[in-house]
């Protein structure tokens, strides 16, 4: 019988917050310090060059409009 040890780490690991596509809550436990499991992109890194810096910037940028230009609607 294994012995199971309890450390700051897995105390600190949530469940993932991804949906999964039957749109049910995903199951895995998220990565340390993350919100997503590994299998969710909890193991991404992010852009690490300039220009992949600059072009999540600009999608974000585009994200944020659309959400604003709803607001005006509504």
């Amino acid at each position: 019988m294994a012995i199971r040890r309890i450390t700051l780490a897995s105390i600190a690991q949530r469940p993932c917050k991804a949906m999964t596509r039957a749109g049910t809550p995903c199951r895995l436990q998220s990565e340390p310090g993350k919100q997503r499991c590994r299998l969710h992109g909890g193991l991404s890194t992010g852009p690490r060059t300039a220009e992949g810096k600059a072009r999540i910037a600009a999608a974000q940028r585009r994200r944020w409009q659309k959400r604003r230009d709803k607001e005006r609607v509504l």
